[in-house]
C-alpha cells in the first residue's frame, strides 16, 4: 500500500459513519454518555450475526452494542460477553477507549476484497440478515482499526 495514499481513499470509502468505543460496562457507559454528557438516546438493538470469524476462524464470541446519533456519525458503545472477540482484547489490553472507525459501504465483499489486496488483515468479521461486517487491522498505521459495515441503514 501506497503510504501516502489514505487508506480511507485506497478503498474507496464515504465518509466516516460510526464511532465506537469498547467499554467494561454498557449500563454503566450509556448512562454516563445520557447523563453526564447529554448524549443519546441509545437503542440497544438485538443483533443476530452469523458466519462469525475471529482471526481468520469461525468464533462464537458474543457481544452486546449501544448506538446513539452524533449527527451524521453513530456512535457505538461495545462490551464484550464472551470471548473471542476483538472487543475483549481491546480491553485487555488498553482498557476503555476508542475501538474503531467504521464506514458504511454497499458491497462487504468487495470492499474486504480491496483491503485484502492492499495488504490488511481483517480480525473479526459476521454476517446478519441484511448484511455485515469486517474489522480490518489498521493500527500499524493509525493507532485504531477500520471497520466497513453492510447494512440499509444506521441505527439511529
Amino acid at each position: 500500500m501506497n503510504a501516502s495514499e489514505p487508506v480511507r481513499q485506497a478503498l474507496g470509502l464515504p465518509q466516516a459513519s460510526q464511532v465506537c468505543i469498547a467499554v467494561a460496562d454498557l449500563a454503566r457507559a450509556v448512562r454516563f454518555f445520557e447523563h453526564v454528557l447529554g448524549l443519546g438516546p441509545f437503542v440497544r438493538p438485538e443483533i443476530a450475526y452469523h458466519d462469525v470469524t475471529y482471526h481468520g476462524r469461525p468464533a462464537s464470541g458474543r457481544w452486546e452494542m449501544a448506538f446513539a446519533s452524533l449527527g451524521p456519525v453513530e456512535l457505538e458503545l461495545a462490551h464484550p460477553l464472551q470471548a473471542p472477540n476483538i472487543y475483549q482484547d481491546f480491553l485487555d489490553a488498553h482498557g476503555e477507549g476508542l475501538h474503531h472507525i467504521g464506514f458504511d459501504v454497499s458491497d462487504l465483499d468487495a470492499a474486504v476484497a480491496r483491503a485484502q489486496a492492499l495488504g490488511l488483515t481483517v480480525l473479526m468479521s459476521g454476517r446478519t440478515a441484511q448484511g455485515g461486517f469486517a474489522h480490518l487491522d489498521t493500527r500499524a498505521a493509525g493507532g485504531t482499526i477500520l471497520e466497513v459495515i453492510e447494512r440499509p441503514a444506521r441505527r439511529v
